[in-house]
């Protein structure tokens, strides 16, 4: 797993768990007035950090990063809260995970389709779609290939799940099902409108907003 700090001289601090495919430069335009710990690339699920200078800690996971959660939750310290944004520990479950056919999208994605993938399957509009254009992952198809397959090796055999305090779902989510995720979450969740997979766009400028957003402030 690799790791990014960007401090703001903070004694709280929010690990944000990204999804698949991500890298941390992706979230450099999203603001954050505590410290920031990214994380991305679950090519393995190694992780270590030191969490004594904060006082606080809250925890981010997005999409895939809510499945990898489990893997550090022995690491981690007490949480103030844990949400999930778009994604539930159990990603390549038959009835709450990835449907099959987005799965095979996944793995047929090249040069020649990635910019459909991403307007049909991660944001709302063209609108949105520009904006995530300005700044998209960078990293390569094979190693995002080799992330799904670590992925879903990990997920044929009992692995551990981080039992999340909130979670924040889209309306119009084309990678997890929207009403499959109510039902794993049931009375833990708010639901986004008019929104797509992609939520660090149009929807939210901070990951202080996505807190405040999951808490109901």
């Amino acid at each position: 797993m690799e790791t990014k700090l960007l401090s703001k001289k903070s004694d709280e601090l929010i690990i944000f768990l990204s999804g698949w495919g991500c890298d941390g430069g992706q979230f450099k335009n999203i603001a954050c007035r505590r410290d920031l710990l990214i994380c991305w690339d679950y090519c393995d699920m190694s992780f270590d950090f030191n969490f004594s200078p904060y006082k606080k800690v809250w925890l981010i996971g997005y999409s895939a990063g809510v499945f990898a959660a489990g893997f550090i939750k022995d690491k981690l310290p007490k949480l103030a809260a844990a949400i999930a944004v778009n994604g539930n520990p159990l990603s390549m479950d038959k009835y709450y995970g990835i449907p099959p056919q987005t799965i095979a999208k996944f793995k047929g994605l090249n040069l020649d389709n990635y910019m459909a993938f991403r307007r049909d399957f991660l944001v709302i509009s063209e609108e949105e779609l520009k904006l995530f254009n300005q700044c998209p992952p960078s990293r390569s198809f094979e190693s995002c290939f080799k992330e799904f397959d670590n992925i879903e090796l990990l997920s044929a055999k009992p692995y551990p799940v981080l039992d999340f305090d909130y979670a924040i779902i889209s309306e119009c989510d084309k990678i997890f099902n929207p009403q499959r995720q109510k039902e794993y979450f049931k009375g833990r969740y708010r639901l986004l409108p008019n929104a797509a997979h992609n939520v660090f766009t149009l929807h939210f400028k901070s990951f202080d907003e996505i807190i405040d957003f999951a808490l109901g402030k």
